[in-house]
């Protein structure tokens, strides 16, 4: 059965075997392949000239696809008056006819034992890594070895490295690297970005990722994964009617904070306010009273103990945040039971996941075909706590991990990260699109539950709700200017300013092909 897309403004993500099918499908409807490879060199030409304006281009071409992308790149880069060299990785045709009679040096190499230490000079302005493509699954072979090194070693020079689809090394369907693998400055994915160029470590080795239409049909619903956008963002986001009230527009219950752990429900519930929810109550241990309603006073104050109490602010709420500083000692498992009960959309976060990783009281398998749709917002520990794995297996295939929660509990799943993931029966894979290591900071999940929350609590969807939360809350964070010193409390002071931007596309690349442009992760 077909995945339903998420929107037109969703960036569709292959994997290699996915690009792999799509290209014979491609050329069985008609489009020609060379044709398909005359439009990939001719981008990445076109690439290889915006980063490198000028100075001598060595492009190291293996015997595949890829390398016929690279070779065609180099040939259109001579016709323009560059200064560009071939290395030859393997069996390429000799003379190469995609050279088209044009006179490109070309450098051979067959023997790993052989590499020439000038094949790639210090002196070059820009290597075009066209050597193996997202035809990898495992370790290189030695000669594909020995070139990869040798690119990785120009690149720790200070040459500029452009890889086409994925580095070499990166397996695209995963991210792996099991072996040596190229570190480029930029990659250019044809037709679509590559998951191994999204996922780590692939990504941290992708640098800055570019996507060009190179005349592929449309791919209609055929890949598992996609990228969530700001276009993507702004379109489905919850808008408010002109004539409207508080809770009309999203009201939301915040339940968690053990004594002493006041500052997670604090920061979920300034964070569903900012993301436009219309009310929002916190529930909480009767000890952090004083401090929750002198921090925000907008939101009045249940205690936890006050079971009917919590029955009634949930009932009258649109979305429950469910776990933030909630703790896992004696008495919880009522709670659980209680707040779950609600035929209300839950977010269920931290705490509250561990007591259902334990079973306490009742395991994640209960959730399935809930009445009210539940996001699940685990980070790894906790995804593997949920699993029964390690955290080792969780990391080692972040997608099937995310995948398989979906399966265990019915509900849409965020597993958090670099990138983050967010899950949901019948939909691809979405990926957030904007990441950085800034975000690494306490806090932030409690920001991101919040926020899920208040766009639960308008009518999203739970997978949109979840990746609205995600991008509207990492735009937030580079909007503080704050860089490594960001604190989780700055990001919802934010979160307005983001809902508020101007979702249009920003880039400096000037060619029409373009269909994404990503920086490096930072």
């Amino acid at each position: 059965m077909p995945l339903r897309p998420w929107s037109r403004d969703a960036v569709p993500v292959a994997t290699g075997s996915e690009a792999a099918a799509f290209d014979r499908a491609a050329v069985e409807r008609g489009v020609p392949e060379r044709s398909l490879m005359e439009s990939a060199g001719r981008a990445a030409a076109d690439l290889a000239m915006h980063l490198a304006p000028e100075g001598p281009v060595i492009v190291v071409a293996g015997a595949g696809h890829n390398g016929g992308d690279g070779v065609v790149a180099a040939r259109t880069l001579a016709a323009r008056g560059r200064s560009v060299r071939i290395v030859a990785v393997g069996a390429r045709p000799d003379p190469d006819p995609l050279l088209h009679g044009w006179v490109v040096p070309v450098r051979r190499v067959d023997d790993p034992a052989d590499w020439p230490a000038d094949a790639i000079p210090g002196s070059a302005a820009l290597v075009i890594d066209a050597l193996l493509g997202t035809g990898l699954r495992g370790e290189p072979r030695p000669l594909q070895a020995a070139a990869i090194r040798a690119m990785v070693a120009a690149a720790e020079a200070g040459v500029p490295v452009l890889a086409l689809d994925v580095p070499s090394g990166v397996v695209a369907d995963t991210g792996a690297c099991p072996g040596p693998s190229v570190r480029a400055s930029a990659t250019l994915c044809f037709g679509w970005p590559k998951l191994g160029a999204l996922l780590e470590p692939g990504r941290a080795r992708a640098g800055r990722v570019v996507a060009a239409e190179i005349g592929f049909p449309p791919s209609d619903d055929a890949f598992g994964a996609c990228l969530l956008t700001p276009a993507w963002a702004a379109r489905v986001r919850p808008r408010r009617d002109p004539v409207t009230h508080k809770n009309r527009v999203g009201a939301v219950t915040v339940v968690g904070g053990g004594e002493g752990m006041a500052g997670a429900v604090i920061l979920a519930a300034r964070a569903a306010l900012r993301s436009g929810a219309g009310f929002v109550r916190i529930v909480s241990d009767e000890a952090n009273r004083e401090v929750a309603q002198t921090t925000l006073p907008d939101a009045p104050f249940v205690p936890l103990d006050r079971l009917d109490a919590v029955d009634d602010a949930i009932a009258r709420s649109g979305a429950v945040v469910f776990g933030p500083g909630l703790g896992t000692g004696e008495g919880r498992e009522t709670l659980v039971e209680r707040v779950l009960a609600h035929d209300r959309p839950a977010v269920i976060d931290a705490d509250a996941l561990n007591l259902l990783a334990e079973g306490r009281p009742f395991d994640v398998e209960s959730l399935i075909a809930p009445r009210a749709p539940r996001l699940l917002t685990p980070h790894p520990g906790e995804m593997a706590r949920l699993l029964g794995v390690s955290v080792a297996e969780v990391e080692a295939d972040r997608p099937d991990a995310a995948r398989r929660l979906v399966a265990r509990s019915g509900a849409t799943v965020v597993l958090k990260g670099t990138p983050s993931l967010v899950a949901s029966a019948g939909r691809p894979l979405g990926l957030s699109s904007l990441a950085s290591s800034d975000l690494a900071v306490a806090g932030m999940g409690d920001v991101l539950a919040g926020s899920a929350g208040a766009f639960l609590a308008q009518g999203a969807p739970a997978c949109d709700a979840a990746g609205l939360a995600l991008l509207y809350g990492a735009r937030a964070a580079h909007l503080t200017g704050l860089g490594a010193g960001l604190a989780a409390s700055d990001v919802p002071e934010a979160l307005p300013r983001a809902l508020g931007e101007d979702a249009a596309p920003h880039t400096d690349l000037p060619f029409p092909w373009l269909t994404l442009d990503l920086d490096a992760p930072r």
